[in-house]
C-alpha cells in the first residue's frame, strides 16, 4: 500500500511539472507572437497612416532618384538662373516701346538732356543717406563697354525678382549635384543642403512678392511669413507635408498681386504653370525624372515675374530715366 501511494505522489508531481512546463511553453510562445505584431512593418504602417507620426523615410522611399536622375535636377534648376541675370543685365527691361515713348515726350537729345533728372536708385539712397553724398550725386547713366544695352540700373521690382530666383538656384543645385548623389536615402531629407535649398525657396518668394507687387508694406508681410517658414525647415523633426503646404502659400502670395492688378492673362498663365509642375512632383507620372520636368516647367516662370514686375508704376520712372540714358548718349540703335 505504502509503495503504491509514493508511485501515484510521483506520478502527479510530474505531472504537474509538465503542465508547468507546457504553461510556459505557451507563454513563451505568445511572447513571440507579440514581438512579431510590433514588427518594423506595422509600426510602418502605422506612422504612415496617422497624420500626426507621418513617416519622412516612408515619404521618400518612393521618390528615390538615380544619381543621373539627381544631377538632371541640378542642371534644370540653371535655366532660372542665366535667365534672370541676362534680363537684368542685357537691358531686357528696357523695351523698344518705353524708347519711343520717350523718344516721342521729351524729343531730340539736346531736350532730353535738359530734361534728365537723377534717376530713381539715387532718388531713394539719398533718402536713407541725406543729400549732401557727392557720390550720390553723381549716379546716373552707366556706360559699362561689356554691357552696352544696360543704360541705367534697372528698377528696384525687377532687381528683387531677379536676386530672389538667382539665390535659390545655388542651394538647389548643390543639393542635387553633390549630395543626392552621394547620400542615403534615409539621410537626405535631413541633410542641411536639402533644408537650405527649401529655406532659398522662401527667400526667393519673399523677393517675388515685391517684384510683383512693388509695395514695400506687402513685401514685408509675406517677408515674415517667409522668414517663419525657413525657421522652421531646421526643425529637428522633418515634416514634409507643412513645408510643402507652407511652399504653395508662399507662391499663391506673390502671384496674387498679379491678378489684382488685373493681369488676367499673365495670371492664369502662372496658374497654369504651377499646377502642371504641381503634377509633375506630387504625382510623380514618369518615375524618377518627373522631378527634373518639374524644374523645366518652373523655368517658363521667372519670365512672366519679370515682364510683371516691369510693368508696375513704381518701375516707370527708372525705366524712362534709363530710356533718356540711351537715346541721349546715343547707344540705342
Amino acid at each position: 500500500l505504502i509503495a503504491i501511494a509514493q508511485n501515484n505522489n510521483n506520478n502527479n508531481y510530474r505531472m504537474k511539472i509538465d503542465s508547468n512546463e507546457s504553461l510556459q511553453s505557451s507563454g513563451n510562445h505568445s511572447k513571440g507572437i507579440s514581438i512579431n505584431s510590433g514588427s518594423p512593418s506595422s509600426a510602418l504602417s502605422k506612422n504612415i497612416g496617422d497624420g500626426k507620426n507621418f513617416d519622412a523615410q516612408a515619404y521618400l522611399d518612393k521618390r528615390v532618384m538615380t544619381p543621373m536622375q539627381e544631377r538632371a535636377n541640378a542642371l534644370t534648376i540653371l535655366p532660372n538662373m542665366f535667365y534672370c541675370m541676362y534680363f537684368v543685365l542685357a537691358g531686357s527691361w528696357l523695351t523698344s516701346e518705353a524708347l519711343e515713348n520717350t523718344r516721342q515726350s521729351v524729343g531730340d537729345e539736346l531736350g532730353i538732356e535738359n530734361s534728365m533728372e537723377q534717376d530713381g536708385w539715387a532718388d531713394m539712397a539719398q533718402d536713407v543717406f541725406g543729400h549732401q553724398n557727392d557720390f550720390l550725386n553723381h549716379m546716373g547713366c552707366i556706360n559699362i563697354p561689356m554691357l552696352p544695352k544696360l543704360y541705367a540700373l534697372p528698377p528696384l521690382p525687377v532687381v528683387a525678382g531677379a536676386v530672389g530666383i538667382v539665390a535659390h538656384a545655388p542651394f538647389s543645385f548643390i543639393y542635387h549635384w553633390f549630395y543626392a548623389t552621394k547620400l542615403h536615402p534615409s539621410k537626405r531629407v535631413e541633410h542641411w543642403s536639402r533644408r537650405l535649398d527649401h529655406a532659398f525657396i522662401h527667400f526667393a518668394s519673399a523677393c517675388m512678392s515685391y517684384a510683383t507687387s512693388g509695395r514695400m508694406d506687402y513685401f514685408l508681410l509675406t517677408a515674415a511669413f517667409n522668414l517663419d517658414c525657413a525657421y522652421r525647415q531646421f526643425e529637428r523633426r522633418v515634416r514634409p507635408r507643412r513645408n510643402q503646404i507652407r511652399i504653395a502659400i508662399s507662391i499663391l502670395l506673390y502671384t496674387l498681386p498679379v491678378l489684382r492688378r488685373g493681369y488676367y492673362s499673365e495670371f492664369l498663365t502662372l496658374v497654369f504653370l504651377f499646377l502642371l509642375s504641381g503634377w509633375f512632383f506630387a504625382a510623380y507620372p514618369v518615375g524618377g525624372w518627373s522631378h527634373s520636368l518639374f524644374h523645366v516647367v518652373i523655368g517658363f516662370m521667372p519670365h512672366f515675374i519679370m515682364t510683371s514686375a516691369c510693368k508696375l508704376q513704381s518701375s516707370q520712372a527708372q525705366i524712362e530715366f534709363a530710356a533718356k540714358c540711351a537715346i541721349a548718349g546715343g547707344m540705342h540703335d
